[in-house]
């Protein structure tokens, strides 16, 4: 037995011979030794290529990073484009530094890079060396002067908004160079993870970005890094960076930004940042709750109608608003009280939901029947006293069951009499809505306030909303940011080659926002939208994964010294309206 396994296990296995015919043309042409080679590109790495090229990135990487020509076959900068890429290369998972070389296989390396690179010259030798370059330049300088030159070099114009925000990265491995005594470099530690993994050390990353979601400024933090501690920095740097015309911009970010030291660094400057942010309930005295309260009082609402950019939308909310000003640290400050007509349905499934929750605890809470009255009213008494703040008024009874415990068997002629034993079970009578702290529960759904210190004849109400709202642009990056193809873990454990790749990302990001924002701005100019979408619908307001997914039907293949483009929906109409839109291709030129 032994014997004719060990045969088996030898002797060459062979596919049926239905499967070798239907295998005969490949066969011979591998006999005939008739192979081509041939690369096949994406067109969206080429488009990040030329948009690079329009940013300047070259020459601020290669002028600002301490490398050698003499001992560097490539630069900084074709380095960096590697790892600025690899996001549009896949759109399942991040490709990692150790994996770039392989990642490149199948590409038109000159075509990409515009020299005879090999694959090896991007080994993650190579890489680590390049991030370790950059970390000595300077990685949030090097950002800022990259995005700097979006605006002139892409003529978008300039916007006076800036958003603030952070977000926590998760980080899986030791860093144990943080835990050395004397270490004051960027630490990867615990702290509030925005990703729900506690458990894990994590970094954060700090971003401002304008108006159109473009980022201007990136900075990678420690992992125990407050909000509000940034935030402070932030306008630090602005009040640096901007000088006298400081306060001609508008800084919005969330409630973290509002407390009192934050309030004196805004201050402190001669010409004092404007800013909008939502209140804080334990602000200066519950302020915000007494505005609100003042609010309703007055009943004296403005209303702002549908403040959103989509005001077609059936969901759109529409808004009522009133302003109050108050001095709060010695400076005048105006409380803009918002209120939705969104909230009616939030309250009632809020209400459902704790019918339900009070119901099953009635269940669990009362499963067993009580041996006397006043344990049963006892525990009722225990029970509300838990459900002292709910919505919902409850009414418990207690009700007296009787039974009666007979003998085992057959009865005897002298049997005994049943013993009577009463037992009390507490029951759910009604639940009905309390009026008052409904009341109060929907005006704290249905309403918040708005700080700023912007003037009324500068911005109305509604205008201050308008411009809130827009805070959705820097959270839609942080969603971009940490989608598994760009950062959604970091596994690098020197933590300055983190910093530096959390720079390179950013450049990818950013890459992703202008491609948005500078085609939704020529689709503006378009007298009516193009029918370049899927299945042939109008292409409108397009997101970034809308236009990637657009341009991954399209890629260049090179054979030899040729190049075709090659399409897979054979729409290469579409593709030149996709470059036309960015700005990229004209039928002239």
């Amino acid at each position: 037995m032994k014997k004719t396994d060990q045969k088996a296990k030898n002797k060459k296995l062979s596919p049926s011979a239905e499967g070798t015919k239907n295998f005969k043309k490949i066969s011979q042409l591998l006999n005939d030794k008739k192979i081509s080679q041939k690369t096949e590109t994406p067109v969206v790495l080429i488009v990040c290529n030329q948009f690079l090229d329009i940013l300047g990135f070259d020459e601020i990487i290669n002028d600002n990073v301490k490398w050698d020509k003499d001992q560097w076959a490539v630069s900084p900068a074709t380095l960096a484009r590697s790892i600025i890429l690899t996001p549009f290369l896949r759109d399942d998972k991040r490709c990692p530094l150790y994996l770039i070389e392989e990642a490149l296989e199948g590409l038109d390396l000159k075509l990409l890079f515009g020299g005879n690179y090999l694959r090896s010259d991007f080994n993650d030798d190579h890489l680590a060396k390049l991030l370790d370059r950059i970390a000595e330049a300077g990685s949030t300088g090097l950002f800022s002067r990259i995005a700097a030159n979006s605006y002139v070099n892409f003529k978008i114009p300039v916007s006076h908004i800036l958003h603030a925000d952070t977000t926590s990265h998760v980080f899986y491995g030791e860093c144990k160079v943080c835990e050395q005594e004397g270490y004051e470099g960027l630490n990867v530690t615990h702290g509030h993870s925005k990703d729900k993994h506690p458990e894990l050390k994590q970094i954060m990353t700090g971003m401002l970005t304008d108006e159109y979601g473009i980022p201007v400024y990136e900075q990678t933090l420690d992992g125990n890094t407050s909000d509000s501690t940034w935030f402070k920095s932030a306008i630090q740097y602005l009040q640096e960076l901007l000088g006298d015309g400081c306060g001609g911009y508008t800084f919005i970010a969330d409630s973290k930004l509002v407390n009192k030291k934050n309030i004196e660094v805004i201050y402190g400057d001669k010409h004092p940042i404007r800013f909008i942010s939502r209140c804080p309930s334990n602000f200066n005295s519950k302020i915000a709750e007494k505005s609100i309260k003042q609010a309703y009082l007055l009943n004296n609402w403005e209303d702002l109608g549908i403040c959103c950019e989509d005001e077609k939308s059936k969901r759109a909310a529409r808004y009522d608003a009133q302003g109050f000003v108050e001095t709060i640290y010695k400076n005048k400050f105006r409380l803009v009280v918002i209120k939705g007509d969104d909230a009616e349905s939030k309250v009632k499934k809020s209400i459902e939901k704790e019918k339900q929750a009070i119901v099953d605890d009635v269940k669990k809470s009362f499963k067993e029947p009580f041996s006397c009255e006043p344990d049963a009213e006892k525990e009722i008494a225990a029970f509300l006293k838990k459900h002292k703040n709910s919505l919902l008024d409850i009414k418990l009874s207690v009700e007296k069951v009787v039974i009666e415990k007979r003998s085992r068997g057959r009865p005897s002629k002298d049997q005994k009499p049943p013993t009577i034993i009463e037992k009390f079970v507490v029951k759910l009578d009604k639940l009905t809505e309390n009026e008052e702290r409904v009341k109060k529960y929907k005006q704290d759904k249905e309403s918040f306030v708005l700080i700023n210190n912007i003037p009324v004849d500068e911005k109305n109400n509604k205008q201050i909303l308008q411009d809130y709202k827009k805070q959705r642009v820097i959270e839609t990056n942080f969603e971009e940011l940490k989608k598994p193809t760009m950062v959604s873990t970091i596994f690098l454990e020197k933590p300055e080659r983190i910093d530096a790749l959390m720079m390179l990302l950013h450049v990818s990001l950013l890459i992703r926002v202008l491609m948005r924002v500078i085609t939704r701005m020529n689709l503006e100019n378009e007298s009516e939208p193009p029918l370049i979408d899927f299945a042939g619908r109008p292409l409108v307001k397009p997101t970034a994964d809308k236009l990637l997914r657009l341009f991954s039907l399209h890629s260049i293949v090179t054979m030899g010294d040729e190049h075709i483009i090659y399409s897979k929906s054979g729409k290469t109409d579409h593709l030149c309206k996709l470059l036309e839109l960015l700005g990229l291709h004209s039928e002239t030129g």
